[in-house]
């Protein structure tokens, strides 16, 4: 999934203030807290929208959220999918056509036509045509972008009354 960024602006009050890092630790909760929720919501739209064979791939779909550890980034949100799915970004893609390998084409085959016999003709046709993107992932965010700006500036105005109380 690519990256995205959001900026916010955080209104402090102009009489004294607390210890920088205490107001910075009220931010970064807030902002973690509406951050959790956002990331949640894009992993439970992507989830829904992901094609189940084993279901692995839907599974393996889950979130982090983190202190950012670059300049200007103050937390970070992350929807990915787990070791156990690898496979995820041409599923997400789709792919060109291309011979895929035998093995996991053979294991469908059984799977779903009932005869591993029949993953050579699965192979030549996606050989032929290549696979379809589901886009999961782009469209879950997609969903859920208009709400992104205000809940996190909703967080920082949370925080900064917090600070303004202490």
């Amino acid at each position: 999934m690519a990256e995205m960024q959001v900026s916010f602006k955080v209104t402090l009050p102009t009489g004294p203030l607390m210890e920088p890092d205490q107001a910075m630790t009220i931010i970064r909760r807030e902002v973690g807290t509406a951050l959790t929720g956002i990331v949640e919501d894009i992993a439970t739209r992507a989830r829904a929208n992901t094609p189940v064979d084993t279901g692995i791939l839907r599974a393996s779909i889950a979130t982090r959220v983190t202190p950012g550890q670059e300049a200007g980034v103050l937390v970070r949100g992350e929807v990915f999918t787990g070791a156990q799915a690898p496979y995820a970004i041409y599923v997400e893609a789709g792919t060109r056509p291309h011979f895929p390998p035998r093995a996991p084409i053979e294991a469908w085959a059984k799977r779903k036509l009932g005869d591993a016999a029949l993953w050579f003709v699965v192979a030549r046709a996606i050989a032929r045509r290549g696979t379809r993107a589901h886009w999961m992932f782009r469209d879950a965010s997609q969903a859920v972008q208009d709400t992104i700006q205000p809940r996190l500036q909703a967080a920082a105005d949370r925080a900064a009354q917090a600070i303004n109380r202490a």
